[in-house]
């Protein structure tokens, strides 16, 4: 699972959390967006506070107010998620374990 503050000036800060046997292992990654038509491309500038270079291209599929679909261009996975209060935060694992 994941959560992504998208700002309105390019930047992002995303946390990826993987669950293995209820214990979370948290990836925190920051970097930039853009925007061009239906193409989000996203530059990935630092993984765990280490400097990391990752260009990724998506599609945008669908996209309103609360939800987004998007195609993943390199392996074609389509993502969906939705909008989430700015306070919410990822569920411990042993909650959805």
């Amino acid at each position: 699972m994941w959560l992504e503050h998208s700002f309105a000036d390019g930047r992002f800060e995303a946390q990826f959390r993987l669950c293995v046997k209820g214990k979370a292992f948290d990836t925190f990654q920051t970097g930039r967006w853009v925007l061009a038509g239906d193409l989000e491309t996203v530059n990935i500038q630092t993984v765990d506070g280490k400097p990391f270079v990752r260009q990724d291209q998506y599609k945008i599929l669908k996209h309103d107010a609360k939800t987004q679909s998007y195609r993943y261009l390199a392996n074609g996975f389509v993502f969906s998620s939705r909008r989430v209060d700015a306070k919410f935060q990822l569920p411990d694992c042993e909650a959805i374990s």
